[in-house]
């Protein structure tokens, strides 16, 4: 599986109402290409952010909402981890798409491939955490992690090699703010 499909899978088992923040880079071009929707919050240039963001949408919300990370950033951003795992949010579900690469900076190697995020996320205190590694298990294990207890942590392995990135969102990030506060207003 790779990045794209990974991003595909975890958005076809999301509901309407889910509220969504995407890395930056790479993972937010890919989420627009496979599923566009306001209530998708795509960030731009704050990498290592989508936990912290997240969490403050989590706090405020009583919809889930649902980060989705590459290893790189989770690392980048391991206080907002950190946060996550001491407020405990229910409603909040981190997946991490964990290819060991800084793949939109260039694929430089991350320290990821030496660790389970998944223990790792445990250890900050999320309630739930797995790492899948094995594409047949994907489906099961993303319905089992949207499941599960929050804050829930699903660490999915991305093991074959990523096509080039989709193509830059065709919005600028005013209008994106504006869309998203938009769709977070209506009933």
């Amino acid at each position: 599986m790779n990045r794209g499909d990974a991003i595909r899978l975890v958005m076809a088992y999301l509901s309407a109402d889910d509220i969504v923040v995407a890395a930056d880079g790479a993972i937010s071009r890919e989420t627009y290409a496979a599923l566009d929707r306001p209530r998708t919050f795509y960030m731009l240039g704050s990498m290592g952010q989508v936990g912290a963001i997240a969490l403050g949408l989590a706090m405020t919300r009583l919809e889930r909402v649902v980060a989705l990370d590459g290893d790189g950033n989770f690392l980048m951003g391991a206080s907002g981890a950190l946060m996550i795992g001491g407020v405990r949010p229910a409603n909040l579900f981190h997946v991490v798409l964990d290819n060991g690469t800084y793949a939109t900076t260039g694929g430089q190697p991350t320290v990821a491939a030496g660790m389970d995020l998944a223990v790792v996320a445990a250890g900050l205190g999320y309630r739930w955490a797995r790492r899948c590694l094995s594409d047949p298990h994907a489906p099961g294990a993303v319905a089992q992690w949207l499941a599960a207890p929050g804050p829930a942590l699903l660490a999915l392995a991305i093991n074959e090699p990523d096509e080039e990135p989709a193509g830059r969102i065709p919005m600028t990030p005013e209008a994106m703010a504006r869309r998203f506060r938009a769709a977070l207003e209506e009933p």
